[in-house]
């Protein structure tokens, strides 16, 4: 079988024209761009991912299976998947297997692998589908930055590291959008870390780790980026390998990424406009903060209920406490969508809880004593369950009644900045936590934290909804006051994230990827975007 290399020369035709002169360029690529990228996309390639060329030191047959495991991680966990096209601007883009407020994901992932001689740097790139070997770096390096012994047979087989790149996401989004660079993060970092886990890997994910130290090995600093998830990656015991999602081929076959050895020129450099910005941000970033208190290790679950008790007896009992997705993990995360809009339906109840059970299961981090997210489950039309507002209980998968009642579309519409999508959500799902309490004690630290866990629990529900055929988007977008009263929260727990679930309407549109946000400061008018204030604009559904 072969595939083709980097592709869509209308997709990327465009960014040619804009690109200049890149260090490295040929002749031929400084006469004929143009052509020089429809050549370099009618290339032929292997399916198979190429191995390190014959001058370095060749991997050890495990460590091969260790290349083409973490190629197939990188394809499902934040790959680019079939059947989604998107318009931004002039250029067309494909959907990935992770969410990212108006597609723009701002982060870039890059990706420490071990080899004979120490570990070497990658820089994925989703949209070309391939992993670039910038420079080499040594392990004790790594150690250092993981607060690990240096002792080889400990050290991971790779660390995988989320980078956040706010301008990308406040250009659109105003100062709102350092939060969205948390979460899109967040996400990208949860799902490739339950695909590794699926892969056979033993992911650990580090948040409390010295951010400087991180750029620096990492080569973004002084290029505006934030490391803000570090997932190391154990090797599997005994030799094992992954196969793909039904033992053989691949899971995502649009996505195997082509290893590349010749290096390419890094992360894009910033402009002045966010270099400007990056400075105005330090004031309030995680990267520009304390450092971070020290790591404790311990496996968590990303939601806590940590509400008021109530009665026990009156709890309702969710189905699927015990019961993993039907589909095997691969397929699930690449045919996760984001649900455009829902239809007036009910939701079944059990398929309610099928899309709820994920949240039971845990990752290894090391803030296990830190903060974590509580969860409100606003019922509007679900079979078996009386409108109103429940605390989720993930000890016993149950949904504990706080009053309320279901609030009517306009209540719904309105508190998620007349986003048209919500109105026939059977369900809406609130992450708070008491931020105010919380940043006297966690400071930013906290708030990346909250931020990646409250991520980590909208994926699981996004995998979930994709397994059990509800659906999911998730929203960034909404006032923050009035979905605390639609779900009975108390004065001191802040809404983070919001989603909405039901019946998914596969032919609704999604306004957010339009060029200009309408929510957050926004409004529509006749089913168009009208930006009332500026550079305030901000948006989602994702």
């Amino acid at each position: 079988m072969v595939r083709h290399g980097p592709r869509r020369a209308a997709d990327r035709a465009p960014d040619m024209r804009k690109a200049g002169v890149r260090d490295g360029m040929d002749v031929e690529e400084l006469v004929d761009p143009l052509l020089a990228q429809f050549l370099e996309e009618t290339r032929l390639r292997s399916e198979t991912q190429v191995p390190p060329r014959a001058t370095e030191p060749g991997p050890r047959p495990e460590m091969h299976q260790r290349w083409l495991a973490l190629a197939e991680v990188l394809s499902v966990g934040y790959g680019e998947r079939a059947g989604a096209v998107i318009t931004k601007g002039r250029t067309l883009m494909r959907a990935r297997t992770t969410p990212s407020a108006g597609a723009l994901y701002p982060f870039d992932v890059l990706v420490a692998f071990q080899s004979t001689a120490g570990y070497r740097i990658y820089h994925y790139d989703a949209a070309d589908c391939c992993l670039h070997s910038p420079f080499p770096v040594g392990d004790q390096d790594l150690a250092a930055l993981l607060g690990m012994p240096q002792a080889w047979e400990r050290m991971p087989a790779a660390v995988v590291a989320v980078v956040g790149r706010p301008w990308k996401s406040m250009r659109k989004y105003g100062r709102r959008g350092y939060r969205y660079t948390h979460l899109d993060g967040g996400h990208a970092a949860a799902n490739i870390a339950l695909a590794a886990a699926d892969a056979g890997f033993t992911p650990a994910v580090h948040l409390r780790f010295d951010r400087h130290r991180a750029a620096r090995l990492f080569a973004v600093d002084g290029r505006c980026r934030e490391p803000q998830a570090l997932v190391a990656l154990s090797a599997p015991a005994g030799g094992q390998t992954w196969q793909g999602a039904d033992g053989a081929g691949h899971a995502n076959p649009f996505a195997v990424p082509v290893w590349r050895h010749e290096g390419d020129a890094g992360s894009e450099r910033p402009d002045a406009a966010e270099c400007d910005n990056w400075l105005d941000i330090s004031s309030i970033s995680t990267y520009g903060g304390e450092s971070s208190p020290p790591p404790h290790w311990g496996t968590v679950r990303s939601v806590t209920c940590a509400d008021e008790a109530t009665d026990t007896a009156d709890d309702i009992l969710l189905p699927g406490a015990d019961t993993a997705p039907t589909p095997p993990f691969p397929q699930v995360a690449v045919e996760r969508t984001s649900a455009k809009g829902f239809l007036p339906g009910a939701l079944d109840r059990a398929s309610l809880g099928r899309a709820l059970a994920g949240l039971r299961g845990s990752l290894a981090v090391d803030s296990a004593d830190g903060p974590l997210v509580g969860l409100r489950v606003l019922a509007r039309t679900v079979e078996g369950i009386a409108p109103g507002s429940y605390a989720y209980v993930p000890q016993t998968h149950a949904l504990s009644p706080r009053g309320g009642d279901g609030a009517s579309s306009e209540s719904v519409a309105a508190a998620c900045v007349n986003q048209d999508v919500v109105r026939d959500a059977a369900v809406l799902i609130a992450l708070h936590a008491p931020m105010r309490a919380l940043r006297g004690r966690h400071g930013r630290q906290g708030l990346a934290e909250l931020h990646f866990h409250a991520a980590a629990a909208a994926q699981r529900i996004c995998l979930g909804g994709c397994a059990h055929d509800v659906g999911v988007t998730c929203l960034g977008g909404f006032d923050a006051e009035r979905i605390a009263e639609l779900t009975m929260l108390n004065s001191s727990e802040e809404v983070i994230y919001v989603l909405a679930a039901g019946v998914p309407d596969a032919s609704a549109v999604k306004w957010d990827r339009a060029p200009i946000a309408y929510s957050h400061g926004a409004r529509r008018t006749s089913g168009a975007p009208e930006q009332i204030r500026g550079e305030e604009s901000v948006v989602v559904p994702r």
